[in-house]
């Protein structure tokens, strides 16, 4: 004991400092003070260090002050919770019907239905379902299936309930002309009216922007665009309620696990929607907004790890204002999700609403000074993007042309990069991976996909990374061993163990077992390890000091003694050209194309690899 009361401070009792703080007697400080002291902690390094720019190029101010004339958003009402929705991709009536029902008894507030084909006797689906409780939306492969409309009448003809139909002509892997996409809308339309369900009839959906590298704004502006095509389209076919027909459109924007990007991304829409309908002559009213998690985040590696990015998107979403938002199951791209995996999925939400009570403050980030800054130049760059694709003559025009493909597809080259370079890493695929990790629980494979169609194709950033591990585990399959290389350790423990880690880390993302064992102090002791590993293939690793003394002995040496190739973890600075000289073939370092470096390391061992997809088709 001290002797100073447990209610005392060096500054006074806190009842003391209470009375300070209300009497306003307290020190203030400004915004040039906090940069004072910002600087001072980063001992006179740039505020750039720790500035945050998004991938199209956005700069977050990491003082941005507090935007004190800032006002909520018109989004979701404080207090009244988002609808937790879950996807269920339909191959059998009964058997979905099963996981539909176990899906409400868990929480769930919505079903998304996704159609594997055709499907028999679709009224069995929903047995047991008080479908005036619950909602459903649609994501039909084709309107033209029929599928839409079985299901739409059987639940009118059940007693009601909200239906999203789901119908997007314009949704990325579409085939069809403008005159199709016209006839499917008045379709859409005239079956909606019909029904006379509560809900929506036709949908802007991002998923597939997104999945095929959309910047934020463009997702945004599409969305927009989409909506304009529809009330051209519906106008053109003499429909004459457009106003109602804007709040008849269900706007499917995408949630991913960059957390503060998705908040601003949905405030930014919001923002749009409100101008879009006042341009066009309509009241604001507040669009319907279904906030759907990434499908271009998830991995098939580690997927564990997709719990968390969920997590994140749903969390963003959530503090975005969402309407309803939508989860996967962290297996879903390696098959149909089990019981668990469903579970999981649904609790991720379930938790966020009924323990964090996220949905109790309406736009919580008014007023955040990064937050603002980042819908501020979403919502700019978005509006531009918006008017250039309507100068040109609206989305399918653009598409036809080329002119919104070509920007999304600067857009996905530089995430590709980014990707390659890890610069954004994907933990547990593209650094940290677990060579030895066991297989995730599926209920079944997926069904084969259709091929898409159109010149924007969606894909998943981990694919190239995944094709890695499978062409390691199908060498593993063949030949009872994966590909492998020796890592050459020189010198003490401090000396190589920060490179022989980050080495090891690189090549298992690459498929590429390492071997390693204690550093070598002198090149027969080396060559002995490198024969003994089996590997034909070596990598240096230490520091500097050590690649000087005993980096260019060490290469010649593991060359005399047979690898057929020698890397060199690090930048080799001065000692590049004796290292070149002495038989070191690549230097690994961070910042180069590490997909491009693997490949080529792969090939050299006889592993070849499948072609790359996705993005921009031709």
């Amino acid at each position: 004991m001290t002797g100073r009361s447990s209610t005392t401070t060096e500054n006074g009792s806190d009842g003391e400092r209470l009375a300070e703080l209300l009497s306003g007697t307290l020190p203030t400080f400004g915004q040039d003070d906090w940069q004072a002291a910002v600087e001072k902690s980063l001992k006179g390094r740039s505020l750039d260090k720790i500035t945050a720019r998004t991938a199209e190029g956005i700069t977050v101010p990491p003082l941005a002050p507090r935007r004190i004339d800032a006002k909520a958003l018109a989004m979701r009402p404080a207090g009244l919770p988002w609808q937790i929705v879950q996807p269920l991709l339909v191959t059998d009536a009964a058997e979905a019907n099963a996981a539909l029902l176990e899906e409400l008894s868990g929480g769930v507030g919505g079903i998304d239905l996704a159609f594997a084909g055709p499907i028999s006797d679709l009224g069995r689906l929903f047995d047991g379902v008080y479908t005036d409780l619950v909602s459903i939306h649609l994501s039909p492969e084709t309107f033209a299936s029929g599928q839409v409309e079985t299901v739409a009448r059987h639940l009118a003809t059940a007693g009601g309930g909200t239906l999203h139909l789901g119908v997007d002509p314009f949704e990325p892997g579409r085939t069809g002309t403008a005159d199709d996409a016209g006839k499917t809308v008045t379709a859409a339309i005239g079956l909606g009216k019909d029904i006379g369900l509560a809900g929506t009839w036709l949908a802007a959906r991002g998923q597939g922007w997104h999945g095929a590298g959309a910047s934020s704004a463009q997702q945004i502006a599409i969305a927009l665009a989409t909506a304009a095509e529809y009330l051209r389209l519906a106008d053109a076919a003499g429909q004459e309620d457009l106003e109602g027909l804007l709040s008849r459109i269900e706007f499917r924007l995408v949630a991913d696990q960059n957390q503060f990007l998705t908040i601003a991304r949905l405030r930014a829409f919001r923002r749009l929607h409100a101008l879009f309908a006042e341009t066009c002559g309509f009241a604001a009213k507040p669009a319907f907004v279904l906030a759907d998690a990434a499908e271009r985040m998830m991995t098939k590696r580690d997927p564990w790890v997709n719990i968390l990015r969920s997590t994140i998107a749903t969390f963003g979403a959530a503090i975005g204002g969402a309407d309803a938002i939508l989860t996967r199951p962290h297996t879903a791209v390696l098959g149909l999700p089990d019981a668990d995996a469903r579970r999981l999925s649904r609790n991720v939400q379930n938790v966020l609403l009924e323990e964090s009570n996220l949905h109790r403050v309406a736009d919580p980030t008014a007023g955040s000074g990064g937050v603002e800054t980042l819908t501020d130049e979403i919502a700019e760059r978005a509006w531009d993007e918006f008017r250039q694709i309507e100068r040109e003559g609206g989305l399918a025009r653009s598409l036809a042309q080329g002119g919104i493909a070509s920007r999304i597809a600067e857009m996905a080259e530089a995430s590709r990069k980014a990707v390659a370079r890890r610069r954004k890493p994907i933990t547990g695929t593209s650094t940290y991976p677990l060579l030895s990790e066991r297989d995730a629980a599926v209920a079944a494979p997926l069904p084969e996909a259709p091929a898409g169609a159109g010149p924007v194709q969606p894909y998943r950033i981990a694919e190239p990374w995944e094709a890695f591990r499978d062409a390691s585990d199908a060498v593993l399959h063949a030949n009872g061993a994966r590909p492998k290389i020796f890592l050459a350790n020189l010198g003490p423990v401090a000396a190589f163990t920060v490179r022989a880690t980050w080495a090891k880390n690189l090549f298992e993302a690459g498929g590429i077992e390492a071997i390693s064992d204690r550093g070598h102090k002198d090149a027969a002791s080396l060559v002995a390890a490198f024969k003994a590993s089996g590997a034909s293939i070596a990598c240096l690793c230490s520091n500097d000091a050590t690649y000087e003394t005993l980096g260019a002995e060490a290469a010649s040496a593991l060359k005399t003694a047979g690898a057929t190739r020698v890397l060199l973890a690090g930048r080799p600075g001065d000692l590049e050209d004796g290292l070149r000289q002495a038989g070191v073939d690549v230097f690994a370092h961070e910042g180069l194309d590490m997909i491009a470096l693997l490949t080529d390391v792969l090939a050299g061992l006889g592993v070849a690899l499948p072609a790359p997809k996705g993005g921009l088709n031709g």
